[in-house]
């Protein structure tokens, strides 16, 4: 039996979507597989540096020319996928007009501010995201709140869709070597300031401008040491600098583009503790897992599919606001046996979430397709 894997995310530096395929073709690496052959299809070599899984374990097979994904899906993929026995797509999307048997993934809706770029960009996949929700043979959702959107806005019906959650890598864990720590606290912060993290896209839902201001009020009411540090690209060009200086906190605000996956771990462990604030968009919140995974007290919201892993081992507050997240960041700052607890907590949740449940779950269905 022949599995073929739609790679094309790998080509280009990756957050959320990317690190899932790598995290559930890591777990797969290390496993007895029914498969006889797994080809990852890609318009462009891939590097091994920049990945976590061995590459020697599959087959790549480099097809077509350099396009846009949808582009290059039905262009180049389709055609080459015909003799597979199973395809699948792990980001949203499947090849236009192609038959053979597929799952395809989707993480959750886009949103971005209406009119902008962004928005009309999202608005094109949207469409084939849905295409290829009632296209696909069967649909994973990473979480219940995803199935319900699946359900309720695509119309797909509910047996249709499988459920798998996300989960942090096994390279998300509590670092103790101070070496490590002090390095990467050289490299990021360059200084002693204790820190409050957040790792995620610059997007709507997760409410950055509203961080900034709570996060403003608290360093000028309480004259706190510490320093805000957001990890992700600037998808709706906030200019954090800008917003900083404008709040007079430019000194205490480090925005960092793009952290490679390997990276992360030592960074979420130099934070005091992570905040990430969010909406009912929010399709699964890989970084707060992560956070968790790391043994750091996590803020977030009780909304979207957070509520499904975080409550009991998160400070949950109800809202986004600017009032909510100022007075969790006051308790978080000043209540150290708080941080002890939720940090304690936190751990304990994130053992029960692994990507090798999700990686068998995934090779379930797709082997069950495949012998359909």
């Amino acid at each position: 039996m022949h599995l073929g894997v739609n790679a094309i995310r790998f080509t280009r530096k990756f957050t959320g979507v990317g690190r899932y395929m790598e995290c559930v073709l890591k777990e797969w690496s290390q496993m007895d597989l029914p498969f006889d052959r797994i080809t990852l299809f890609t318009h462009t070599p891939l590097r091994q540096e920049v990945l976590s899984f061995p590459l020697e374990r599959y087959e790549v097979k480099v097809i077509g020319k350099k396009l846009p994904d949808p582009l290059w899906e039905w262009s180049s993929l389709r055609s080459q996928s015909k003799d597979l026995d199973v395809l699948f797509c792990p980001s949203y999307t499947i090849p236009i007009g192609y038959t053979g048997k597929c799952l395809v993934t989707n993480l959750g809706p886009a949103e971005n501010t209406p009119g902008s770029y962004h928005w009309w960009r999202s608005q094109v996949y949207e469409i084939l995201y849905r295409y290829s929700a009632h296209k696909a043979d069967k649909v994973c959702a990473c979480s219940h709140s995803v199935k319900k959107r699946l359900i309720e806005v695509y119309k797909i019906p509910p047996q249709k869709i499988k459920v798998t959650y996300l989960a942090a890598s096994e390279a998300f864990r509590p670092i103790h070597d101070r070496v490590t720590l002090e390095q990467t606290r050289r490299q990021y912060i360059g200084g002693d300031n204790p820190i409050i993290l957040f790792v995620g896209k610059l997007a709507k839902r997760h409410y950055i401008p509203h961080l900034l201001k709570a996060f403003a009020s608290v360093k000028k009411s309480k004259n706190i040491p510490h320093k805000l540090v957001l990890v992700g690209p600037d998808y709706l060009n906030l200019n954090i600098p800008a917003r900083a200086s404008k709040l007079g906190i430019e000194d205490s605000v480090i925005h960092i583009p793009y952290v490679y996956h390997k990276d992360l771990p030592p960074l979420y462990n130099i934070a005091e503790f992570f905040v990430y604030p969010s909406s009912e968009a929010e399709g699964f919140g890989i970084p707060v897992m992560e956070a968790m995974a790391c043994g750091v007290p996590v803020i977030t919201v009780n909304q979207g599919s957070l509520r499904e892993f975080a409550p009991g081992a998160a400070f949950l507050i109800p809202a986004s606001a600017v009032s909510e997240l100022q007075n969790a960041l006051e308790k978080m700052i000043f209540d150290a046996n708080l941080r002890k607890d939720l940090a304690a907590k936190g751990l304990e949740r994130a053992k029960t979430i692994t990507w090798r449940i999700t990686a068998e779950k995934t090779l379930e269905i797709l082997w069950e397709l495949a012998q359909a």
